[in-house]
């Protein structure tokens, strides 16, 4: 993969792009944005481009470094994440990154270092991180992913180069569906790219993932049973989630973006059918108190609340909401 291959956010790609074939590279870059934008992917593009030992323009996807790039080989690049059963990244893991670091390059004029969601990063964690940022070796480049700036300590947040990435607009995200998926039929590339709304990485994930797609028709059959005033309806379109804290905050999540596309439906022309069906039985007002029950149960989650008094509240909640018109 090349830069070129990356959709949308040219000012992100002219950036890296130029950082990449000739220009000042900094020391450190974060890139954020929301889930499925492309950070991971863009940023693993600039890392194959820093170490790529090929011609003018790189990465040039055809030398030694970036085969070995390409087969996950590559010596001088690394990747930190979080233990799988782990909450955070740890002060450990900065530690060992730490004294790999300060072994000079094996092959490369660099060593990458890719630290995906740094935000989950601990405090310990982010103060050795940050002694590291401080005094970088020369030939360090850290590329960092985050959800958003605010989700990073300040500390770290001043001494990198900010990379925000956005959602494309839908006209493109059609065109790339059709690329990617030509074998899925007109209709479920319409559904992904209406899930996605210009998000790449959710529209993707909804036509290759059936989790994905799974959660999104119980979030639908909720805002339906809402429709409906039927206590029954709604507590049915809850039931499936007892027990399941992952499966219920993506409720949440996908519930949030139907809410979304409702609302615009009440103020600009849309090819939504779904969304408009919903939107001629709840209004933007209502809407709008909805999202703010979602938010409400998301952010019980995130402090480890009861899941099953926390989706009674949310249940609760909506009908209220809709009882209320």
């Amino acid at each position: 993969m090349g830069f070129d291959s990356f959709r949308g956010n040219p000012a992100a790609v002219r950036l890296l792009r130029m950082a990449a074939n000739g220009r000042r590279t900094g020391h450190a870059y974060l890139f954020f944005g929301t889930e499925g934008t492309g950070k991971r992917t863009l940023a693993g593009i600039f890392a194959q481009a820093l170490l790529c030992g090929g011609g003018e323009e790189k990465p040039c996807g055809r030398c030694l470094a970036c085969r070995k790039f390409e087969k996950g080989v590559h010596p001088d690049y690394a990747v930190l994440r979080k233990p799988p059963d782990r909450a955070f990244l740890t002060v450990d893991q900065i530690r060992a990154l730490r004294e790999a670091l300060y072994i000079r390059p094996n092959e490369a004029d660099r060593r990458v270092v890719l630290i995906e969601n740094c935000e989950t990063m601990n405090a310990p964690a982010a103060n050795a991180l940050l002694k590291i940022l401080e005094e970088p070796p020369s030939y360090a480049v850290f590329l960092l992913t985050a959800s958003s700036q605010r989700a990073v300590p300040e500390t770290i947040l001043s001494r990198c180069i900010p990379v925000e990435l956005f959602e494309v607009p839908l006209s493109e995200a059609e065109r790339w569906l059709a690329e990617q998926f030509p074998s899925a039929g007109p209709e479920e590339r319409r559904q992904a790219l209406l899930y996605g709304g210009g998000n790449l990485g959710r529209s993707r994930a909804f036509l290759e993932d059936p989790a994905v797609r799974q959660g999104y028709e119980r979030a639908a059959a909720l805002a339906e049973a809402l429709t409906s005033r039927r206590e029954y309806d709604v507590l049915a379109a809850l039931a499936p989630l007892e027990g399941d804290r992952g499966a219920f905050d993506r409720l949440l999540r996908d519930f949030d973006r139907i809410l979304a596309r409702v609302a615009v439906c009440a103020f600009a022309g849309t090819q939504d059918p779904e969304a408009e069906a919903l939107a001629r039985r709840i209004s933007p007002l209502q809407a709008a108190a909805l999202h703010e029950q979602a938010g409400a149960a998301r952010t019980a989650l995130s402090f480890n609340g009861n899941l099953a008094l926390t989706a009674a509240a949310f249940g609760a909640g909506l009908r209220s909401v809709m009882e209320r018109g």
